[in-house]
């Protein structure tokens, strides 16, 4: 799932190098990385909540709420600060979005074909 998601940012970078120019490009690529960490980043944690004792939850929970903070916080300063071009950055974090659910629709259909 991380690759494909990895391999769909790249595709939108690269797109948007070819329709929009280098800065769109790499904007786009920033946005992707920042999904991609994101993605990495959450799943790590939610699976230290599942596989951890009562005791350890709390803390790591409190961790979560931090990483969802510091996204936000590292999304509005590239774009106020003009790190980055809103629009092709708000492509790039989509890829996220968009390649999960390709990736879902993708493996159900596999595991459907399998079947028969």
């Amino acid at each position: 799932m991380t690759a494909f998601v990895a391999v769909l940012g790249l595709a939108a970078s690269l797109g948007a190098v070819a329709v929009a120019g280098s800065r769109a490009g790499v904007s786009t690529a920033a946005g992707a990385a920042l999904a991609l960490a994101n993605f990495l980043l959450l799943r790590t944690i939610v699976q230290k909540i599942v596989l951890g004792d009562m005791h350890r939850k709390l803390p790591v929970i409190g961790l979560l709420f931090l990483k969802m903070g510091g996204v936000m916080v590292l999304v509005y300063l590239a774009i106020i600060r003009g790190w980055v071009e809103p629009i092709p950055f708000t492509i790039g974090l989509s890829s996220l979005v968009v390649g999960l659910i390709a990736n879902s629709l993708l493996t159900q259909r596999e595991s459907r074909q399998s079947e028969y």
